[in-house]
C-alpha cells in the first residue's frame, strides 16, 4: 500500500474516533482514490459512519469489523489507540 494511501486511511480511522464522520468520509475516499484495495477498508469506515449519525458512537461490531478491514500491522495499531 502506498505511504499516501496508508495516512489518509490512517486519518479516517483517528476520525472515527473522534465521531467526525466528514473527515471520516473524505479521508477514506482519498485513500481509496489512491488504492482501490482498500474497499473493505472504505465500507467498514462508512458503517461506522452509519453508525455515528445513527446511534451518536460506534459499536464494539463496528470496531471489530473495522480491525479486520485493515491489512496492516500499521493501520491495526491505529484502530486499537483509537477505539480504547
Amino acid at each position: 500500500m502506498e505511504q499516501e494511501a496508508v495516512a489518509f486511511a490512517e486519518e479516517a480511522i483517528r476520525a472515527v474516533g473522534r465521531l467526525d464522520v466528514g473527515s471520516a468520509r473524505t479521508s477514506i475516499a482519498q485513500a481509496f482514490e489512491v488504492d482501490h484495495d482498500l474497499g473493505a477498508l472504505a465500507d467498514a469506515v462508512y458503517l461506522a459512519c452509519a453508525e455515528i449519525e445513527g446511534d451518536g458512537g460506534v459499536s464494539t461490531a463496528a470496531w471489530n469489523i473495522l480491525g479486520d478491514a485493515v491489512d496492516s500491522a500499521e493501520l491495526y495499531a491505529v484502530v486499537e489507540e483509537v477505539r480504547s
